[in-house]
């Protein structure tokens, strides 16, 4: 992956421009953000959206005229130096954006100083505007240059044309994804209300210690076994119970550790 992708694959992932610049410099330590080949193909796009950027900058003085006098590419960014009209105390000021995706976006903004430096001067409206983009007519640069620019538009102008319809899908796939979840909770919930009320523990117990009367039985509901334990050992006058003790002991054994074992509803024992 290119320094380039690297970093609009960031972009897409809501990183702005300052952390992904600062990210992608990490492994790319001489990418810029702001390399433009040909400065002269943004003039149109600055001379179409530079009064609205301007006008947003200074809320307070509204109607004021702002008139670009140069626009220079720094090789970091491109300073664009206007004049207001009326002044708005500071003239001139000079406006450095960035290029993210083919268009330029307001970074910083400066006023003049003595021996011509420049001070950082900040705004009292929003220090980033962001103007509808104006598609870039290359005068010399090849259809690579400008793929990205034409592609780029803001999320208005894509809801109006329809080209949001590739999320739709995205969209409606996470209610097929809740699907799955639900009928396991279903399911779930159905496991839950099919057990019986007949309890392991009381079970183990009846058998343990009355099984050979076939007391654990009569509660399972199994009245056949349970009678017939009971018939065994007093048929026999207690002597019966050499075999129902044991039969007992198991059936409790098997009621406690055993998930197959049922009642005589043929419902699985709860905890």
């Amino acid at each position: 992956m290119d320094a380039l992708a690297y970093f609009n694959n960031l972009k897409s992932q809501g990183y702005n421009d300052d952390a992904a610049l600062s990210y992608t410099n990490q492994h790319y330590p001489d990418f810029k953000l702001n390399a433009v080949a040909n400065i002269e193909n943004y003039d149109n796009w600055f001379y179409q959206n530079f009064q609205q950027i301007a006008a947003e900058c200074y809320p307070d003085d509204e109607g004021a005229i702002f008139t670009i006098s140069s626009i220079t590419n720094n090789g970091e960014f491109i300073e664009v130096i206007a004049h207001s009209i009326p002044s708005i105390g500071y003239d001139p000021v000079r406006y450095d954006f960035s290029v993210s995706n083919g268009i330029p976006s307001l970074r910083h903004t400066f006023t003049s100083g003595p021996n011509g430096t420049w001070s950082p001067f900040f705004s009292t409206g929003d220090s980033e505007p962001q103007p509808a983009p104006v598609t870039l007519t290359p005068t010399t640069q090849s259809n690579s240059v400008y793929q990205a620019p034409q592609q780029v538009q803001t999320p208005q102008s894509q809801q109006m044309m329809g080209q949001y319809a590739p999320q739709q899908p995205m969209m409606q796939a996470q209610p097929m994804q809740a699907q799955p979840m639900q009928a396991y909770d279903q399911q779930g919930m159905m496991q839950q209300v099919a057990k019986g009320s007949r309890s392991k523990i009381v079970t183990f117990l009846l058998a343990f210690f009355l099984g050979y009367l076939g007391v654990h039985n009569f509660y399972l509901g199994k009245t056949g076994l349970g009678i017939t334990q009971l018939l065994i050992t007093v048929l026999t006058f207690g002597i019966g119970a050499l075999i129902t003790v044991p039969w007992a002991f198991i059936e409790g054994i098997l009621a406690l550790v055993s998930s197959n074992f049922r009642d005589g509803d043929g419902l699985p024992l709860s905890d």
